[in-house]
């Protein structure tokens, strides 16, 4: 039994939240034609031009960083979902000192990733922007294990944020040793995380594509 007194603080601990978007089965068929049609406008598999190097060459494309300027009506209703769990998510974690209605989001960066034969997105960080978020459009055969058995096929990797300290283990930080966590994709789930957590998108193949949409974005408190 712990001391009648006994208490604890998590500090700066690292929060994800997970939201299902209700009307993807009606809307996810549009909206993935409509990123289909996008990537047939492009010459290049980077349309970004964004940091190549750190994507595979082969089996990945990445569209252009505005995609949320589309005006697409099934796209334009998953915008709106994201900016409003966006809002609350960014309420709780300031312990609901304001409510999600005095919050105003921006996406300062959109894009979408279309995955198959192997691509991947190795880790990385995004700057400029204090939470970011990964909408599953189409999770294909994200769910099977990879052909190495570790980790998912397709899935996407996050890095603990927390130096060790040093090369010392025992039992007192043993809960710190699991060092990665990995999500399974899944059709029409919303995944959000600060943007100071290091994260991949493991290798993929499979019958389908996987496709994904992902942002950056800027939150500010509306004043009165």
């Amino acid at each position: 039994m712990p001391p009648a007194q006994f208490s604890a603080s998590q500090i700066w601990a690292t929060t994800l939240f997970y939201a299902r978007w209700q009307e993807h089965a009606a809307e996810a068929p549009g909206v993935i034609e409509h990123l289909y049609a996008l990537r047939a406008q492009e010459t290049t598999s980077i349309a970004s031009g964004v940091a190549p190097g750190a994507k595979s060459r082969e089996g990945l494309f990445e569209s252009r960083f505005d995609l949320f300027n589309s005006e697409h009506p099934g796209l334009r209703k998953l915008i709106a979902f994201i900016g409003s769990t966006l809002r609350s998510a960014i309420a709780q974690v300031n312990n609901n000192r304001f409510e999600p209605s005095q919050i105003n989001v921006c996406a300062t960066e959109s894009w979408f990733h279309i995955t198959n034969d192997g691509g991947y997105h190795d880790a990385h960080h995004h700057h400029n922007c204090s939470w970011c978020g990964i909408y599953y459009a189409q999770a294909g055969d994200a769910n099977e294990p990879d052909e190495t058995g570790g980790g998912r096929n397709g899935g996407n990797r996050f890095y603990s944020p927390i130096a060790y300290g040093g090369s010392y283990w025992d039992v007192g930080n043993e809960y710190m040793r699991t060092g990665t966590y990995n999500i399974t994709p899944e059709d029409g789930l919303l995944v959000l995380f600060p943007s100071y957590l290091l994260h991949s998108a493991l290798p993929y193949r499979g019958t389908k594509d996987r496709i994904v949409i992902s942002f950056n974005s800027q939150a500010v408190r509306r004043s009165g």
